[in-house]
């Protein structure tokens, strides 16, 4: 592509790049967008200074995203997707500051990159550096080490999820018109729909049994040991509880009380997920969601 062709994508890109420019500005200038960041600095803070002589390194991070993905940060992606339409400023740009008419793909597409890059901006300073400075720092804990291949797929797909929960979002307000009645609706409907998901550890689908799997995910390797002879530790306990079972049928013995798993002891469950449908299954949501929005968007002649 030569230059004039650079030019022409420069020129078509401009309406876009003005709206996300000034959405972004009006969004970090929001008392929402600013306690958020401060709140999600804070509550990382809090988590690895409990966890910090106890918590092994992959279920360290899967507690600092456990907010975004489950509570209370889910909200708050939610009201940023569903108030995205309704926003009076962005109209106004749209409608007067630029200097030609801008496409329905354009103005959808610039609400929802701006809160994309605004919720991706608060994840990556509320988590990264809380994640860095416990993964490079000497702590009284025993060895579980994250490997690079885990620690991009694992929060590669927490990216993911957020941008779905986003675009869930975005679909009921452009749907419903109104920020707080689709906020509403996604709560009353999505939350049992994710705790029966969660009941079947299904973190294809589910953000909490994600979070769940989220220690599984981030010990994982670029590929499987070559060696045949490496015994899997998950399978040796398989093993072992099968058993355990046996010898307690043959002599009679009472069973013991089952312990319930903490919330990120379900290594087991999660032995086989495999990132790559995981990462596929919350990507498949982000476009539909957007495609449907822009549907109705254009249906209704906006």
């Amino acid at each position: 592509m030569d230059l004039r062709g650079f030019k022409m994508l420069r020129d078509l890109l401009l309406p876009t790049q003005a709206l996300v420019r000034l959405e972004l500005r009006t969004l970090f200038r929001s008392w929402l967008v600013r306690l958020w960041l401060a709140a999600a600095i804070v509550l990382s803070f809090l988590t690895v200074l409990t966890g910090w002589s106890f918590l092994t390194q992959p279920v360290m991070l899967a507690s600092l995203v456990f907010p975004f993905l489950v509570f209370p940060w889910f909200v708050v992606v939610i009201i940023l997707g569903t108030s995205a339409v309704s926003s009076g400023q962005l109209e106004a740009a749209a409608d007067g500051i630029l200097s030609r008419p801008i496409t329905r793909l354009e103005y959808l597409g610039a609400a929802w990159l701006a809160r994309a890059i605004a919720v991706l901006l608060v994840f990556i300073v509320a988590v990264i550096p809380a994640a860095l400075i416990t993964g490079l720092a000497d702590r009284p804990v025993k060895a579980d080490p994250v490997t690079t291949y885990g620690a991009i797929v694992g929060l590669g797909t927490v990216v993911l999820v957020l941008l779905g929960i986003l675009s869930l979002g975005f679909l009921m307000g452009v749907l419903l018109r109104n920020a707080w009645l689709a906020l509403l609706v996604v709560l009353f409907v999505w939350y049992p729909i994710n705790g029966v998901l969660t009941t079947f550890r299904l973190a294809e689908l589910s953000p909490i049994s994600l979070n769940q799997a989220l220690p599984t995910v981030f010990r994982k390797s670029w590929s499987t040991p070559a060696s045949s002879d490496q015994v899997n530790p998950l399978d040796v306990a398989i093993l072992q509880q099968q058993a355990d079972e046996f010898l307690r049928v043959f002599s009679g013995r009472p069973q013991r009380p089952e312990r319930r798993p903490e919330f990120f002891q379900h290594d087991l469950e999660y032995k086989d997920i495999r990132p790559g449908w995981v990462a596929l299954s919350y990507t498949l949501p982000v476009v539909v969601f957007f495609g449907l929005s822009y549907l109705c968007f254009w249906y209704r002649d906006l």
